[in-house]
C-alpha cells in the first residue's frame, strides 16, 4: 500500500531541452479518479515539440505522457467499473459531455476539453491520477509496450475513417510512429494499395515490412504512375504536415480527392488555393480521436492485429532525457521509444 504524502519519480518538463527525473508529490486522487502504476508510456511526437519549446500548449513545470497503459493501484471510494489490481489503458482526452460538440458525438473538440500531460500531470512518471471513466480494461497478459500504442493508433483511426473508402488506394505522408500505424490501420479497415512516402530509407523499411510500397519524395510522382492504379489516387493522409508535404499532396491528388491533415509539423503553409478550388480538393483536418475510434484501437491491439517489433523499443524512467535528446537530434534507431516507468513489471493479476 502507497502511504498518503509519499513521493515518486517523475520526469518534469522545464523547458526548451531541459527536463529532468526528479521526486515527485504522489498524486492524490479526486472523486471519480483512480491511481494507475504506469507500466508503458510512449513519447509522442507532439511531447518532442514540447519538449524543443515549439508547443504552445505546454506551459512547463509540467509532468508530460498522454499514450500509457498500467495497473490499477488505488480507486477513489466512488469509483465502479473497474478495481485495484486491474490492467488498463487510459484514454487521456478528458471531454465535459455536456457541450453541444460532445452532445453531437464530437468530443476530440469538446469545448471544454482536457488532456492528460498537457492540461493536468501525465504519465511520464510512476503513477498518474486519471478519471476512472477513461479507463478501458485490457487482459493481464496484453503485452504493456504494445497497449500503450493504443491513444496514437487511435488517431491514425480517427484520420482514416475520415478520408479513406474500404478498397480503395492510398497515399501517406510519413513513415514515422503516426504514419506506420495509419498504414496498419488503413490495412485493418480495408484499404487496397498504399504507398508510403518519407524521406528516411530506414523508415520506409519499416513501411515496406508492414506491407507498402514506398517512395522518397522527389520518386513520388513517378511512383504514382506505376505502383498505383492509372485512375490515380483520392486520398492523401498526411502525416507529417509541412509545406513540401502539403504541396506536393495537392498536385498529386485526383480532382475531387480528400486530404485528411494529421501532422502538425508546421502551422503556416502558402497553398495554391485556386488549384484546390478548381480541382475540388477536400482539405480535411483531423485532430485525435472519438470514443469509438479509441474502443476499436483497444480492439486491434487486444486481437494482435497490431504490429511494434521493427520500429519501435524501450527505455526505463531514468533512461528517458537521454531518449528525448536521442529522438530530437536524430540519432535514436527507432521511431518509437516507449518508457517504462516501473521497469515494466506488472502488478496486476
Amino acid at each position: 500500500m502507497i502511504e498518503r504524502g509519499a513521493a515518486m519519480k517523475a520526469l518534469v518538463y522545464y523547458g526548451p531541452k531541459q527536463i529532468t527525473l526528479e521526486q515527485y508529490d504522489m498524486p492524490e486522487l479526486k472523486q471519480g479518479e483512480a491511481l494507475i502504476r504506469i507500466e508503458a508510456v510512449g513519447i509522442c511526437g507532439s511531447e518532442l515539440e514540447g519538449y524543443l519549446g515549439h508547443s504552445s500548449v505546454r506551459t512547463p513545470p509540467l509532468v508530460m505522457g498522454h499514450e500509457f497503459c498500467g495497473g490499477i493501484e488505488r480507486i477513489a471510494p466512488d469509483v465502479t467499473g473497474v478495481q485495484t489490481g486491474d490492467k488498463g489503458i487510459v484514454n487521456p482526452l478528458i471531454s465535459c459531455g455536456a457541450c453541444d460538440r460532445c452532445a453531437a458525438g464530437r468530443p476530440n473538440i469538446c469545448r471544454n476539453r482536457q488532456i492528460i500531460g498537457i492540461h493536468r500531470p501525465g504519465a511520464f512518471a510512476e503513477y498518474a491520477a486519471v478519471p476512472a471513466a477513461n479507463i478501458y480494461r485490457v487482459p493481464n497478459e496484453l503485452d504493456s509496450d504494445l497497449a500503450s500504442l493504443a491513444e496514437p493508433l487511435a488517431v491514425c483511426i480517427h484520420a482514416v475513417k475520415l478520408g479513406l473508402r474500404p478498397f480503395e488506394d492510398a497515399v501517406i505522408y510519413g513513415a514515422g510512429p503516426i504514419g506506420l500505424l495509419t498504414l496498419q490501420a488503413a490495412r485493418q479497415m480495408g484499404a487496397g494499395r498504399i504507398l508510403v512516402v518519407d524521406r528516411q530509407q530506414e523508415r520506409l523499411a519499416f513501411a515496406r515490412q508492414l506491407g507498402a510500397e514506398t517512395a522518397l519524395p522527389e520518386q513520388a510522382e513517378e511512383a504514382f504512375d506505376s505502383l498505383l492504379s492509372a485512375r490515380g489516387v483520392d486520398t492523401i493522409i498526411d502525416c507529417v504536415g509541412v509545406q513540401a508535404t502539403r504541396e506536393q499532396a495537392i498536385q498529386l491528388v485526383n480532382p475531387g480527392g480528400s486530404i485528411v491533415i494529421v501532422g502538425l509539423g508546421q502551422d503556416q503553409s502558402t497553398l495554391s488555393m485556386n488549384h484546390v478550388v478548381r480541382r475540388e480538393i477536400s482539405l480535411i483536418g483531423s485532430y485525435t480521436y472519438t470514443n469509438a475510434d479509441f474502443e476499436q484501437a483497444v480492439y486491434l491491439l487486444t486481437n494482435g492485429c497490431i504490429s511494434k517489433e521493427s520500429w519501435s523499443t524501450t527505455c526505463s524512467l531514468d533512461e528517458a532525457p537521454d531518449a528525448f535528446a536521442a529522438l530530437t537530434d536524430g540519432t535514436a534507431k527507432f521511431s518509437k521509444i516507449i518508457i517504462n516507468p516501473n521497469g515494466g513489471r506488472p502488478t496486476h493479476g
